[in-house]
């Protein structure tokens, strides 16, 4: 088969620019470092880098959720550790307050010391992370999750637990209930309290120089005058102790004493006394012939301080709900201080998950970092060998391709 001059010319320049094109492709991927990342190069390797890429921006992913985990554990860890500092500061004035020796004054100075640590729980409680969310809200906005009111401090966050995923089946918590943390203290009378009820009722002791009771006895009898309330409400107290006792539950509307009045004489034969009405028909008298011993007073929805006035032989004693005493109120101090501890214990161990999965994601990265790097990483020198063939191969052939187009029919005819 013969070619033609312009045939022959037309496939050479052909030729010499693949040549140029791969010399150039090479040139480009030294320079740059890696392979044509083009699927025309290679498609079997860039769809490999592709789903590699994909596996790594997705850890970029989870390493991003996982950092912000811990900033907002930390913040939390460092709120509750602040929290247990000014509880442990409330549980010395308790047990100072508990002195029969301290003063009015001196009294005086540790209701205003404690209504200040009061204003830094609730700001504790409040505290928000980096984004402006708050700590303990769960998923409400960036309002105040605990609000002072007149009725005390309520919550009106939600029970939402904020986590985020670190791998492709896992979630990590990223804090703690406030209504958990702060709302549903366990107390060692076996209530569930708020942290704040119970710093109410703290200040209420110590204002009062007066001593506070939660469990009154008499060998006669004793006029009680329950803490006035608005609508209804449930009143609950005990008659008598140990296996004798008995628990009289009322429903009372503004106060008024007659329900409770008819609930201590329905079971009068079991507890020995009975109830009547006080002479201003706002209380009830309790007598029996072994006299009375009350105690549990409680009221539902709770009230802060006192819950009766009980006078007995002409002494007005004020009687307030189990472990409200001055000196009741340590053992709750104390409850609390444990409570938050235990809550911080569960942020420290949402703390070591973020850790692990921490670790996992640094391993995988690495993992991920190699595939992509054996993938698209250059071998410099086998590249340059290439170009310097390639070069090799073109110089020789535009050697060629120059003698045989300046020779002519007389050269072949010689």
């Amino acid at each position: 088969m013969t070619l033609g001059t312009s045939l022959f010319q037309v496939l050479n320049a052909r030729a010499f620019n693949r040549l140029d094109t791969k010399i150039a492709g090479l040139q480009e991927d030294i320079s740059r470092g890696t392979e044509d990342p083009r699927s025309s190069a290679d498609a079997v390797r860039a769809q490999r880098l592709s789903v590699a890429k994909e596996q790594k921006d997705m850890l970029d992913r989870f390493e991003g959720n996982l950092i912000i985990a811990e900033k907002r554990l930390s913040l939390t860890d460092d709120t509750l550790g602040d929290t247990i500092d000014i509880l442990q500061y409330l549980r010395t004035i308790s047990v100072r307050a508990a002195d029969a020796n301290v003063t009015p004054d001196e009294r005086t100075a540790l209701v205003l010391e404690v209504r200040e640590y009061r204003e830094a729980l609730i700001s504790q409680a409040n505290l928000r992370d980096d984004t402006g969310r708050p700590l303990f809200g769960g998923f409400m906005g960036r309002g105040d999750p605990f609000v002072d009111t007149d009725e005390g401090v309520k919550y009106i966050g939600d029970g939402g637990k904020h986590t985020l995923r670190v791998s492709e089946s896992a979630s990590v918590a990223t804090g703690v209930d406030g209504n958990e943390t702060f709302m549903a203290v366990p107390t060692r009378s076996g209530e569930i309290r708020s942290m704040f009820e119970i710093v109410d009722d703290f200040i209420f002791a110590l204002k009062n120089n007066e001593t506070l009771h939660d469990n009154i006895q008499t060998d006669t009898s004793m006029e009680m005058h329950l803490t006035s309330t608005q609508g209804k409400s449930n009143w609950s107290f005990t008659l008598g102790e140990g296996a004798a006792a008995v628990t009289i539950n009322a429903e009372l509307v503004n106060g008024q004493p007659a329900p409770a009045i008819a609930a201590i004489n329905k079971v009068s034969s079991q507890t020995g006394v009975t109830a009547a009405f006080s002479e201003d028909g706002k209380g009830m008298v309790l007598s029996g012939p072994s006299g009375v011993n009350l105690s549990a007073l409680k009221v539902d929805p709770a009230k802060v301080g006192e819950l009766a006035k009980v006078t007995v032989d002409g002494d007005i004693m004020r009687m307030v709900a189990p472990g409200r005493t001055k000196t009741g109120m340590i053992d709750d101090v104390t409850s609390l201080s444990s409570h938050i501890a235990n809550m911080r214990a569960v942020v420290g161990s949402q703390g070591q998950s973020v850790d692990r999965y921490q670790a996992l994601v640094i391993d995988r990265r690495v993992i991920m970092d190699e595939a992509i790097s054996g993938l698209q990483d250059l071998d410099i020198a086998e590249a340059i060998t290439k170009v310097q063939s390639l070069m090799t191969t073109r110089s020789a052939s535009q050697s060629s391709y120059v003698k045989i187009s300046q020779s002519s029919l007389f050269d072949y005819l010689r």
